[in-house]
């Protein structure tokens, strides 16, 4: 996701007047969702290993560590938050930029369709993959002895299909939709005020707001992974693309904080070991199941949504600030990282169960094993991104295409090779004016549409 903001209009169209326009590369942001994919990767990666979630996981492995539950849970708190906000603020970019009706269009491509298509090739996957398990694999965890012997039962229940760690780009269709109905009757102006006008206020209130969803769910609270509305995703994630939305409105608010990044890091790290020592050491499956009326509304679980509100909310502020701080140059690596991360986020849970279900057979060391599943699913992810994506219509999907750039720079050499040519730069277009004093003085030009809306915009999910 390489994006350009312009930020001047346009000047004269001519060689000796135009120049460049002046942009800002938003390379920060590229790494930060570069990164936070790996997090996502190394997130579930881990629950093989958790205490909390030996009964629930399916690949969970007989060794555990309780180390493994403080950084997991930690990074689960604003993990998902942070591609929230990301979220919003392009869904913004794309608003302001080409209208609600492009940007609806923009996003079916980019998000509602991936989602159609792939969810059903996930389940296909991920199914086939447990059914492999079943016969395969001599030490099963918990969670797949349990789904060994319902099948084996002809009168046990369909296992509930669901959006699975899909559920981030269904959510996402929801909240684009509410954020073109606000543009389209109060707008953002309001978000922008709120934002720019007392910024500590601001970071201190606005966890109070994620507090009631949390409140209604357990404790780590779960996925939204039903298809039925999840009205607590939209009082927590929704409220995090909202923030989004806001922070591309209001560009100083960002700037303005930070200074307080470490205060932030500080509170939110410390916040969470408070919260850590009242989570349970271990979630049996019986408790799952006999939580469908939501959690007890006790004052120990109203302390840990006030915490878990006020975490989320300094770390996902933290890790924006530090990003925008530190992580402002471009890299190729994170460059191709972020490129290859729509694709990775698609198919990383199927590849991630096939290592770990056969890992699970072997006596190495849960170091070792957690090493492998990360570094193989990733590996995995990147290679076939290369192979199987990047160049094709999978890629032109997921992330645009840049045949457009291509092609310009195809007519370019060619018009300089046969009768050279000057180039006069808008922000808008690009027109190429033959030198030949016939052609000069017809005055044609070749219009072609811009670099800068090819991949800029397109790829911003």
């Amino acid at each position: 996701m390489d994006v350009t903001l312009n930020t001047k209009k346009p000047l004269a169209r001519t060689l000796h007047t135009e120049q460049e326009l002046p942009v800002a590369r938003l390379y920060y942001m590229d790494n930060l969702r570069a990164s936070a994919m790996l997090l996502g990767v190394l997130f579930h990666a881990s629950l093989a290993y958790s205490p909390l979630m030996h009964y629930l996981w399916l690949t969970a492995d007989t060794q555990q560590s309780v180390l493994v539950d403080v950084v997991a849970w930690f990074f689960h708190l604003f993990r998902m938050p942070v591609f929230f906000l990301i979220a919003g603020f392009f869904t913004c970019f794309l608003l302001e930029k080409r209208g609600a009706k492009k940007m609806l269009g923009n996003r079916t491509l980019r998000i509602l369709l991936p989602f159609l298509i792939f969810l059903p090739l996930v389940l296909v996957a991920t199914g086939a993959t447990i059914g492999w398990a079943i016969q395969a694999v001599e030490n099963p965890s918990p969670m797949l002895a349990l789904i060994t012997s319902f099948s084996k039962m002809p009168d046990a229940p369909a296992a509930p299909i669901t959006t699975m760690h899909l559920w981030f780009l269904y959510q996402l269709v929801f909240f684009i939709l509410l954020a073109v109905v606000i543009y389209k009757t109060v707008g953002f102006k309001w978000l922008q005020s709120s934002l720019n006008k007392a910024p500590l206020l601001f970071v201190a209130a606005f966890p109070l707001l994620l507090f009631p969803a949390l409140l209604s769910q357990p404790i780590p609270h779960p996925a939204p992974e039903s298809f039925s509305p999840q009205l607590w995703s939209f009082g927590f994630y929704g409220l995090f693309f909202i923030l989004g939305v806001g922070l591309f409105k209001s560009t100083g608010f960002v700037d303005r904080l930070q200074p307080y990044w470490p205060y932030l890091v500080g509170a939110g790290v410390s916040l969470y070991f408070v919260l850590f020592s009242m989570l349970p050491e271990t979630v049996a499956i019986e408790a799952v199941m006999s939580n469908g009326t939501g959690p007890e509304l006790t004052a120990t679980h109203t302390l840990e949504a006030v915490l878990e509100a006020y975490i989320a909310f300094f770390m996902t502020l933290a890790v924006l600030l530090i990003s925008k701080k530190y992580f402002t140059q471009h890299s190729a690596l994170f460059r191709y990282l972020a490129d290859a991360s729509y694709w990775i986020y698609l198919i990383h849970l199927p590849v991630l169960f096939i290592i770990q279900f056969q890992l699970l057979d072997v006596s190495w060391n849960m170091w070792l094993k957690l090493t492998v599943s990360v570094l193989g699913t990733i590996a995995i992810g990147m290679i076939s991104y290369l192979v199987l994506v990047r160049w094709t219509l999978i890629g032109r999907l997921l992330n645009g295409t840049t045949k457009r750039f291509l092609f310009l720079v195809l007519v370019t050499a060619l018009m300089f090779l046969n009768t050279g040519c000057s180039i006069s730069l808008t922000r808008n277009h690009y027109y190429f004016q033959p030198i030949h004093p016939k052609q000069q003085a017809s005055k044609k030009y070749l219009k072609l549409k811009p670099i800068n809306e090819t991949r800029s915009d397109e790829t911003a999910n």
